[in-house]
C-alpha cells in the first residue's frame, strides 16, 4: 500500500509536465488542435499542483521560530532518506491516496519549518552571546532547539506514514553563505533588531503556534496525532516565554532604541494577519480538523486572540515604552 501512494503521490506531480512536453511535440507534428488541448491540460495540472501546494503550506502557521537569513524565511531543501524521523505511525485505514497526499504535505511542511526553528535558535544564542545575555537565556535557546529537533522528527515521520515518500531534511545553503550585512538604518541598533525580533517572531510567533497546535490537539481523533500536537503546543508556549525574557534583557540593557524598538514592534502588531486561502478540492474542513489542521476561521480567531494578549501584555509591562504623546 505504501508503494502505491507514492506512485499515486509521484504520477500527479509528473502527470503536468509530461502533458505539457506532449502538446508541444504534438503540435510540432502538425496536429495543432489536439497539442494545444493537451498542452493546456499540462499547464491546468502543474498550476493545481503548485496551488494545492501553496495552499497546505500555509494553512496551520509556521511552527517554531523562523529561521531569517537576509531577510527572508529560510527552509531546508526537501530530500529523501533517514536520520530526521522517529517512529510515530498515525491511523491510516480509511483514508483515500488525495486525503493521504494532503495531510503529508502539510506535516512535510510543519516540519521544514520545526527543522529550520533548529538553527534559527542558535543564531539567537549567538546574538545574545554578543550581547553579554545571562547563561539562564543561553540555556534556555539550546534547550529550545532540541525541543524543535524533537518536532521536526516527529512531522517528519507523519508526513512520511502519510505520503508513503521516506521525507528528510536537506541542506540550507543560505546558511553556509549568510554573511553580516550592513543594517538598514530604519532597523535602529542590534538591540532593536532583537527587541521586534524577539515580539514578532517569539512573543506573536510561537505564542500563535502554541495557541494553534493546542486546539488542534483537542479536535485531533488520531491519538498519535493529538499526543504529537499537544506535545508542540506545551513546548511552543515555553519558547514564547523566553522570548518575553529576552525583551526584558533587552530593554534594561539596550537603553532608549530598545524601548523606542517594542513601540514599533507594537505598531506592526496590526499588520499581522491570517492568509486568506481557497478550500482544497477533496477535503472539507471537519476532515482537517479531525486530523489536526485548523480550518481557516478558527486560525483568524486565534491570530486575533494572539494580538490583543500580546499588545496588553507588552503595554501593562513595567518595561513598556511610555507613549508618545502630541
Amino acid at each position: 500500500m505504501v508503494e502505491l501512494i507514492a506512485v499515486f503521490v509521484c504520477f500527479i506531480v509528473l502527470l503536468g509536465p509530461m502533458l505539457f512536453v506532449s502538446g508541444i511535440v504534438v503540435m510540432m507534428k502538425g496536429a495543432g488542435t489536439r497539442g494545444g488541448v493537451l498542452t493546456i491540460l499540462g499547464a491546468t495540472t502543474m498550476g493545481l499542483v503548485y496551488w494545492a501546494y501553496s495552499a497546505i503550506s500555509h494553512m496551520n502557521f509556521s511552527k517554531g521560530r523562523v529561521l531569517r537569513l537576509k531577510g527572508r524565511a529560510r527552509v531546508a531543501r526537501r530530500a529523501l532518506g533517514d536520520g530526521w524521523a522517529d517512529d510515530a505511525a498515525p491511523e491510516l485505514e480509511g483514508l483515500t491516496p488525495w486525503q493521504r497526499t494532503v495531510l503529508g504535505e502539510a506535516w512535510l511542511h510543519s516540519a521544514g519549518m520545526e527543522h529550520a526553528s533548529v538553527p534559527a535558535f542558535a543564531k539567537l544564542s549567538l546574538k545574545l552571546s554578543a550581547l553579554g545575555a545571562p547563561s539562564e537565556l543561553l540555556e534556555a535557546c539550546h534547550l529550545a532547539a532540541l525541543d524543535e529537533v524533537r518536532h521536526a522528527r516527529r512531522c517528519f515521520a507523519l508526513a512520511r506514514a502519510y505520503s508513503g515518500v521516506p521525507w528528510s531534511a536537506g541542506m540550507i545553503p543560505e546558511l553556509g553563505q549568510d554573511r553580516p550585512q550592513r543594517p538598514n538604518p530604519g532597523e535602529g541598533d542590534e538591540w532593536s533588531r532583537l527587541v521586534r525580533g524577539s515580539l514578532l517572531d517569539g512573543c506573536l510567533g510561537e505564542g500563535l503556534a502554541a495557541s494553534v497546535a493546542a486546539e488542534a490537539s483537542r479536535r485531533a481523533s488520531d491519538p498519535v496525532v493529538r499526543e504529537t500536537l499537544a506535545v508542540i503546543a506545551e513546548d511552543e508556549g515555553r519558547h514564547a516565554e523566553l522570548a518575553w525574557d529576552v525583551i526584558v534583557f533587552a530593554l534594561e540593557r539596550g537603553g532608549g532604541k530598545a524601548k523606542q524598538a517594542l513601540r514599533q514592534a507594537l505598531d506592526a502588531l496590526e499588520t499581522q494577519r491570517t492568509p486568506s486561502l481557497p478550500s482544497i478540492p477533496g477535503v472539507d474542513e471537519s476532515f482537517l480538523a479531525r486530523n489536526g489542521v485548523l480550518p481557516q476561521a478558527e486560525l483568524g480567531r486565534l491570530m486575533e486572540e494572539c494580538i490583543q494578549r500580546t499588545r496588553a501584555r507588552a503595554i501593562g509591562s513595567e518595561y513598556a515604552p511610555t507613549p508618545v504623546t502630541a
